[in-house]
Formats: C-alpha cells, structure tokens, sequence
C-alpha cells in the first residue's frame, strides 16, 4: 500500500507521480483502485462511454515494469487518464462521428499522453451524442448536470474516476463543466496542442486540453500534450516553455485586467453569490502582489452570438453530408445547430468574421498593459436536470456570457475553483496573452495554494 492517508483514486497527479518515482506506489496498485472506483461508482454516475479496465491493467503492469528498469519517464508515467469521446483512440469506436467501428489510430494528443507513460482508462461521454446515451451526474449533487459539452470528463475527474482527462472546448465546453465540478480546465492558445483525431464542431474554434483536480496537474498534462503537429494544419510551430517551473506562490508584479463594463452586461443572468466569490478571489491575488485595473473590451458584447454564428455554420458544414440523419436522430442541441447553420448566410459568416477581427485587435490593445484577464467562469453554480432543457446550450451561446469570446479569439483560458455556493463549485476565469499559458498558470497557482480549494472533495 503507498505512503498516504486519503485513498488512492483521491490522488492528484502530482501527488502519485512522486510516489511512483521514489517506488513507494505501483502503477499497478494505483490504476487498480481506480478501476474499482469505477465499478463502485459509475454506474450511478454515467462518466464512461469504453471503459476499458483489461487494457489499462495492462498498460499499466508495461509503465511498472518500465520503471523498474530505471525508464521512468516523468511525471505522467504509470498515471491513469481518460479522453472525451470526441478524441479517437485506437481500438475504441468513435460516436461523435456516429461510428461503430474501432477508430484505427489514436489522437495525437492521446498519442502523446501515451508516449509521456500513462494510463489510459477509456473514452468518457460527452454531450450531443447521438442515441439514447444518459448524461454523467455531478458528484457534488447527483441531481444536477456536469455542464457540457465534456460532461464525463468533468464528472470522472472530481468523483476519482481518473486522475485527469483530455476534454474539447469550442464554445466552453472544457471551463463549463470544470468550472461546475471544482476542476482545473484548461482551453489553451489555437494551435498549442494537435487536434489531429479530434472530431470537428468548428475548425477555427476547437481546442483540446487537459482537465484536472490542481493547477499543477494541469500543468504536468499540458506539458505532454503542448507542440507543433505536421499532420495538424492548425497547429503552430515554436518553443514550449517548461509550464511546471512557472509556478509560483506569489503574484508579485502580475498585471490583472477585470473587464467590468462587459461582466455588468452579464450581471443580470449572472448568480450574485458566482459574483461575489469571484470578487474575493480577484482581490486575494491583489493581497498576493499584483495590480488590479479595470479595462474595457467593447466587442466582448457581440462575442458570444460571434463565436456561435461561425460555430454553427462550421459545425453545419463539416457534417451536411450526414445531415439528414443528423436531423432525423441527432440530439436536440445538435439539431437546433444545424438549423441556424441552414437558415444564415454566407454574409452572416462574413460578418461574424469582421467582429472577430476587432475582438482580437481591442484584445491586443487591452495586453499591451495587462498579464491576464479576470473574470467570472459561469453565470450560475450546476443547475439541476429538471432546470437545464436540452436547448439551454443554444439559448446560452446567443446570449453575451464569459466563456465562448476567448474561442473567438483563440486565447488561453483556464478555469479555477474560488469558493462555493450553497455546496456547489464556482470559478474563477484566467485569460492570457496568446501562447503565454505560463503565466496563466503561475497566476492560478499562486490563488490556489493560498486557497487550497482542491482539499473539498465531493461527498461521493
């Protein structure tokens, strides 16, 4: 048994790969608990789409074996992980792309996690998907939703399900259901990470990236998955910086921008008690060092129905040749999709282009004197199924709200927990300069370990 007193599925990261390091825990013994975690709990959860506990074994008992001869690979090694539906991986049937085969190859990312030496559990559910597939239960109240669309990973990392996962975000869908489980969600910079094997809702807004329990988890996945791609068109060549050594526990000199004007647009549909711990949580990392100043971003006002219009039409046109059955079969949300895809124009999608362009240049203007962006994650803590229709997601992405204006813009962005409500999670959101994601980092991880928010698990 290893050296610690909480159970092994409640681990972070961080924590186990330092205990696999030093050999105080086996892969073995730590991917274990974590299948029978899933077998314990899942069942009331729905987390999992291809939970694949023979192969993750296996996998497993290869990383142990690894490490026995001294090839220990770093901090990933030996730790078990589960990816979005949305992301192929081999030997697993894609449903997002309505298939039933085995998807051939994995995703790039999946790739690199596996090159990196973990463990991969299994694909979890995601909103949208075609069928009759039930929605994941959040662990803190088992009456409400995760938030979409990554709506298993968000369940599976904060019940203990995996250690972390990969998630997709075209509109919010990794920082939703993070900011609604108390997790770390992270949509890095457009082109950061491959999205080679991602299935398509919008080419020019989808991002894959890690969710996790802590900031530092987050940070160890990014690391793997971060880097230029050939057979990702997307995908940016350039240095990756080392995202652990910029954590810091301080915020001394950090720049924060809080967009006021555009949160006091949003404040009517926004819960008071999101408002006022976010609040708090922007004024702790005053108290940590850095300098607070109020900044104005006009376009964010159009930038939610922005990003949905070019959303939609992508999403329209990367699937009209299954359109029929799309309509005929396809989830509510999904169909309320292609119909605005159908009934805009190609002057709608111009249009919504032009605003994209001024959203990046008065964004560019507003980080010539600013480090980061804060500002709440949600507008309300999870809400119930009862009270979340299945069109909630179309109504909310035609409305201003804080997550999609950062997809527009293809900005890091990182969701991070700052308190409860009523025993519900809130976050905080971190917005960064393009490809600064060590900063985004640093600033979250400075909140959080004088916080420590990660330590309220859910009553599971």
């Amino acid at each position: 048994m290893a050296a610690t007193e909480k159970p092994l599925y409640y681990l972070t990261i961080d924590e186990a790969s330092k205990l696999i390091q030093k050999r105080a825990l086996s892969p073995v013994e730590l991917t274990k608990a974590i299948v029978d975690r899933i077998g314990a709990v899942d069942r009331k959860l729905k987390a999992y789409l291809n939970f694949m506990p023979d192969r993750a074994m296996s996998e497993a008992r290869e990383a142990e074996g690894e490490i026995q001869k001294g090839n220990y690979k770093g901090p990933l090694h030996g730790i078990p992980l589960a990816v979005k539906d949305q992301l192929d991986l081999k030997g697993a049937p894609a449903l997002i792309r309505g298939q039933s085969a085995k998807s051939p190859r994995d995703a790039a990312a999946v790739e690199r996690l596996r090159k990196a030496g973990a463990v991969i559990l299994g694909k979890l559910t995601m909103s949208s998907l075609p069928g009759d597939i039930p929605a994941p239960r959040n662990p803190w109240d088992t009456t409400r939703i995760t938030g979409g669309s990554s709506t298993g990973p968000g369940a599976a990392v904060a019940a203990g399900l995996c250690l972390g996962a990969l998630g997709e975000d075209t509109a919010g869908s990794i920082r939703n259901p993070a900011s609604l489980c108390s997790l770390v969600g992270f949509k890095a910079t457009y082109g950061l990470v491959s999205r080679r094997g991602l299935a398509p809702l919008s080419w020019s807004l989808d991002h894959c990236g890690p969710m996790t329990w802590t900031v530092e988890d987050n940070a160890h996945m990014l690391q793997a998955i971060a880097g230029f791609d050939a057979e990702d068109p997307t995908s940016v060549e350039g240095p990756i910086p080392n995202y652990t050594a910029a954590l810091k526990t301080d915020a001394k000199g950090l720049k924060i921008g809080v967009p006021r004007d555009y949160i006091d647009e949003c404040r009517v549909r926004t819960d008071s008690e999101v408002l006022s711990l976010v609040d708090k949580a922007i004024e702790q990392l005053k108290s940590l060092g850095a300098r607070v100043e109020d900044v104005k971003i006009p376009a964010l006002a159009l930038a939610t129905f922005t990003d949905a219009m070019i959303y939609y039409n992508e999403q329209f046109s990367a699937v009209r040749r299954n359109l029929k059955d799309i309509i005929k079969n396809g989830a509510p949300a999904t169909r309320a999709r292609m119909y605005v895809g159908l009934l805009t124009s190609a002057g709608d999608y111009v249009q919504a282009q032009r605003l994209r362009s001024r959203l990046r240049r008065e964004c560019e203007d507003v980080f010539a004197r600013v480090d980061v962006l804060a500002l709440p994650c949600q507008m309300k803590p999870a809400p119930t199924f009862d009270e979340s229709g299945p069109l909630d997601t179309l109504w909310k992405h035609l409305e201003p709200e804080y997550q999609a204006p950062f997809n527009l813009v293809g900005l890091p962005a990182l969701s991070l927990p700052c308190g409860f409500s009523h025993n519900l999670p809130v976050a905080l959101q971190l917005v960064g300069k393009p490809f600064d994601e060590a900063t985004v980092l640093g600033a979250a991880y400075a909140y959080q370990q004088q916080m420590k928010w990660y330590e309220k698990r859910p009553p599971m």
